[in-house]
């Protein structure tokens, strides 16, 4: 079992198996076998398809059920940080927008002051 359907469903970019085909230089039907399970994509089209959707090869095959091992960043972030990206990765660019005028608004007057870095 793939997951590689419901990524492709489940991605903003409301994507077609021809999408996709067409992205990999592939045709559909050579796809649409990759996503049944007919046909297994090579290494290097499964690098390229995780990158693409932003997830793990081993979440494209179905073997993990985590998206995306977090980054090194993510993993040092404060969970404060980690939970303001979170809302940010939820929100419309205009929201998004709209929340960073607010935040850098409030750093502006904010009696805080961080460090500086040596």
């Amino acid at each position: 079992m793939n997951n590689l359907k419901t990524v492709r469903k489940s991605d903003p970019r409301k994507l077609t198996q021809k999408d996709v085909a067409d992205f990999l230089g592939a045709d559909r039907s050579t796809y649409a076998k990759y996503e049944t399970g007919d046909s297994e994509p090579n290494f290097d089209t499964l690098s390229r398809l995780s990158d693409f959707f932003g997830v793990s090869i081993e979440y494209l095959m179905g073997r993990s059920s985590i998206k995306k091992a977090p980054s090194a960043e993510a993993l040092s972030a404060t969970p404060e940080t980690q939970a303001l990206r979170e809302i940010m990765e939820s929100l419309s660019p205009e929201d998004r927008q709209r929340v960073l005028d607010f935040g850098r608004g409030l750093a502006a007057t904010s009696q805080h002051k961080p460090k500086q870095p040596k």
